[in-house]
């Protein structure tokens, strides 16, 4: 019985990875996003576009010259991104699970391979933005 019990789990198990994991991309590319902060992002963090996953997160690291985060992108081979277009933390839900989302941009040329992305949106912190608004009288220290 307790054989059953972990083969049904370990089935269950895999099945949630490769959902979870959605579609490979082996003939991807990569770009450096530079955004001021990547909190909530972490490797294997979606992106997408239009809501639909187009790469993965494949690293972070602190950039010694600015001390904002890189973070390194994989995007599928197939799609060219505008190179005016915006990246951004964008949120799942009020609870977490967060995502870098695409907004496409209008310029003719396109980002290249390996390419930094330097028109970045970090996150907005809900419960600050709320507390500065709560109190009329305090100046916001963004």
């Amino acid at each position: 019985m307790g054989a059953a019990v972990l083969l049904v789990a370990g089935v269950f198990l895999y099945m949630m990875l490769i959902a979870a994991d959605g579609v490979q991309f082996d003939d991807g590319y990569s770009l450096v996003a530079e955004f001021t902060n990547a909190e909530g992002i972490d490797v294997g963090s979606d992106v997408r576009l239009a809501g639909i996953k187009i790469g993965s997160v494949r690293g972070l690291v602190i950039n010694k010259e600015t001390y904002g985060a890189d973070v390194d992108l994989l995007i599928r081979g197939d799609l060219e991104l505008a190179a005016d277009s915006i990246f951004a933390v964008a949120s799942e839900s009020f609870l977490g699970g967060y995502f870098i989302e695409i907004l496409p941009g209008l310029a003719d040329e396109s980002l290249q391979p390996g390419e930094r992305v330097v028109n970045t949106q970090a996150r907005i912190d809900f419960w600050s933005t709320l507390t500065v608004l709560a109190e009329p009288d305090s100046e916001p220290n963004w």
